[in-house]
């Protein structure tokens, strides 16, 4: 299964990091994630880092496409080993994306063979983001109350340091999910009409949600 390459989609909170890092693990996949490679490069102190920090972090803004097609896909592609399988997280959010991977994969020899999209209402996204934290490491998930005090600074699976992100904030989260209602729509559309789209509860447990993604993949 090294060569399986899959989509996973959702909004905000659905689990789509907890699902793609379950399913790298079972089928030994590579994870393509354009949020936490911008997130590497707002952390870094140059212009540049600056400038994307001050987008994603501060205005809580999209990152401009050709921005994102050199320093991100381009550049994130192309570290790929091509012999092993992708899983794309939340990845492609807009018709350009698509485009591009549409181009793309198959000059790197790779197609599509499963989309996975996780549905959660707006009411449960905002919970979970609100009381999210991430480890610094291996940035595990972590909800305050129920798998951490709030006050407890180190992850509970790896040792490492945890942090809240930026944008985890209500008013940042409900803005993150008006961009996503209006712009993901198309993309949905356009694998619905495919018939690629595989809807899953998110609502379920996690351990109930990678079941059902499980039994689906042949």
């Amino acid at each position: 299964m090294k060569n399986i390459n899959i989509i996973i989609m959702g909004s905000q909170g659905s689990g789509k990091g907890t699902q793609s890092r379950l399913l790298a693990e079972k089928y030994d996949l590579q994870i393509f994630e354009t949020g936490n490679m911008l997130r590497e490069i707002a952390s870094q102190n140059t212009e540049f880092g600056k400038q994307i920090d001050k987008i994603i972090n501060k205005k809580g803004q999209l990152v401009p496409w050709n921005i994102m097609k050199k320093e991100v896909f381009d550049w994130g592609l192309n570290r790929l080993n091509k012999e092993k399988g992708i899983i794309f997280d939340g990845t492609p959010r807009t018709m350009k994306e698509i485009e591009y991977l549409d181009k793309k994969l198959p000059e790197i020899g790779k197609k599509i063979d499963y989309i996975f999209y996780i549905e959660i209402s707006k009411k449960e996204s905002v919970k979970r983001l609100s009381s999210r934290k991430l480890c610094k490491k291996n940035a595990h998930p972590l909800i305050v109350g129920k798998d951490l005090d709030e006050e407890e600074t180190k992850c509970p699976i790896c040792c490492s340091e945890v942090y809240k992100r930026e944008d985890d904030t209500p008013d940042k989260v409900l803005k993150r999910l008006e961009w996503n209602k209006e712009n993901i729509k198309p993309v949905v559309e356009y694998y619905d009409n495919q018939k690629m789209i595989i809807r899953v509860n998110g609502e379920k447990s996690i351990e109930d949600v990678n079941k059902e993604i499980i039994s689906y993949i042949k």
